[in-house]
């Protein structure tokens, strides 16, 4: 007996060995590929060939983890043969949690919400001292495949799994598609393929991975993501650093780069161009919001109004008079779902009218009860953010994957240490790019816009827009509207 635990031990540590050696040497080929790709970068190769061909080298080496790792045995396909290492079971549910919602999401709630986004991070991470504590150990010393395997073992019968089948499907759908949009836009923003191409695209690369080889499959290539990810992530942060304050440790200097943003804020609060813009933005919206009152009126009121200006114009023979003048009746809407749905629209200026949100205020409000408000919510939205991700379905059945319940609560804790390595990461990326619009793209002339800029407009609109609100040439902090997910 102790012969056979003795060999099975010796076995466990000789496959973590191989796994450290195998990703050691995946990770500096992957490195070795990022500079070979920023040398030919120099050397004038386009940056959409770039993308292309680091798409198609990713896609292709999951694909290959993937069909390496093909099984027909259950054990295998469901929970990877229940043989993870937790250092290497952590980093898969790592690349596992750095979806769209983290890897994407995560820079921009905090650039947009400032302090309140910490609330994510937070509540986040907080779910899974949870899952260590409640959940991780406990399913796994079930020994089952799924949460509704567990729930049916556990209260007996088919009732409890139907339940938890139907639960499990409402939370994945909700989740994949959001996942499903983050790859559409990651795959247009590298490629420049169409939204929809890109969807597809990464689509098929998820099938491919998970399809011959399950969990095992799924797994493996998970880790390997991990790194991908981490180190993508990692490189713009710390080349913003070394350009802003010339250390590479963002998550240590962003505080410095924080106190010029709330400089940069202080200015922009007491400047009369911004407050013009922001005044603008109001009054559309409100303008907006009477209109919605009674559309029907509105609409007929408006084209009449814009009727008789046409009539003007041309009676006093006003060449660029006439041409405004046309082209706004062109824009007026032309029946009442057009107008609700462009005055609705308009109505959501009133953000951009809303005064400036400094990003280091803490619960921030117009006076003590909002304030208080404001706190309440924080700390409602971290125990709802906790419980949610201790509840995720995609994120326990990891835990099916570890040889012990000891390897199961040290996996958890390894999730944490992988994770925070991006979440510590992201409140500085949102520093460091608030520091960039606030300083090189406020103020800059609308002809003289980084190309940046261009590139992702043409992604998708929603994402960033700039328009000239004022009409004076120049960008005030206010006409740039800038998605979450950007």
């Amino acid at each position: 007996m102790s012969t056979a635990i003795s060999s099975a031990a010796q076995s466990n540590r000789d496959f973590r060995s191989q796994l450290k050696r195998v990703y050691g040497f995946y990770t500096g080929g992957f490195l070795t590929f990022i500079v070979a790709l920023a040398i030919l970068e120099q050397f004038g190769l386009p940056r959409r060939i770039i993308g292309y061909v680091f798409l198609l080298a990713t896609v292709l080496l999951y694909a290959g983890i993937g069909i390496i790792s093909r099984t027909n045995e259950a054990t295998e396909y469901y929970v990877a043969g229940r043989r993870v290492p937790a250092m290497f079971n952590g980093m898969a549910v790592g690349a596992d949690w750095m979806s769209a919602a983290s890897f994407i999401g995560m820079a921009g709630t905090l650039y947009l919400a400032g302090f309140g986004g910490l609330a994510f991070v937070m509540g986040w991470t907080g779910g899974y001292v949870l899952v260590a504590l409640l959940l991780a150990p406990f399913l796994r010393k079930f020994g089952q495949f799924t949460i509704p395997d567990f729930l049916g073992a556990r209260y007996g019968g088919h009732g409890p799994r139907f339940i938890g089948v139907l639960i499990a499907i409402l939370c994945s759908f909700t989740y994949v598609v959001a996942q499903i949009y983050g790859v559409g836009i990651i795959t247009t923003r590298l490629t420049g393929v169409q939204f929809e191409i890109g969807v597809f695209l990464g689509l098929a690369g998820i099938l491919v991975c998970s399809f011959l080889g399950g969990m095992k499959a799924v797994t493996w290539t998970q880790v390997a993501q991990y790194i991908i990810l981490i180190i993508a992530y990692m490189i713009p942060v710390v080349w913003l650093s070394v350009v802003q304050t010339g250390v590479p440790i963002p998550q240590l200097i962003y505080g410095q780069q924080l106190q010029q943003v709330t400089q940069l804020e202080e200015k922009l609060i007491a400047d009369p161009k911004e407050n013009e813009v922001r005044q603008i933005f109001a009054d559309r919206a409100a303008l907006a919001t009477e209109r919605l009152k009674d559309v029907p009126r509105a609409l007929s009121e408006g084209r009449a109004q814009l009727e008789q200006q046409l009539s003007a114009a041309r009676a006093q023979g006003a060449p660029e008079a006439i041409a405004q003048a046309e082209a706004a009746l062109a824009a007026w809407p032309t029946d009442e779902a057009a107008a609700r749905e462009a005055w609705a629209k308009e109505r959501g200026l009133a953000a951009r009218g809303a005064p400036l949100l400094r990003h280091a205020e803490p619960f921030p409000g117009k006076d003590e009860h909002a304030r208080d408000v404001s706190r309440r919510n924080f700390l409602a939205l971290v125990l709802c953010l906790m419980v949610g991700t201790a509840a995720l379905p995609h994120i326990l059945m990891r835990y099916y994957t570890t040889p012990s319940v000891r390897e199961a609560r040290n996996s958890v804790a390894w999730s944490l240490f992988f994770i925070l390595l991006l979440y510590l990461t992201a409140p500085a990326l949102a520093v460091l790019v608030k520091y960039v619009i606030y300083s090189d793209v406020t103020g800059t002339a609308f002809a003289s816009l980084p190309g940046w800029v261009q590139s992702w407009q043409a992604v998708d609109p929603g994402l960033l827009s700039i328009v000239d609100a004022n009409g004076d040439g120049i960008v005030q902090r206010a006409e740039i509207s800038i998605g979450g997910d950007i």
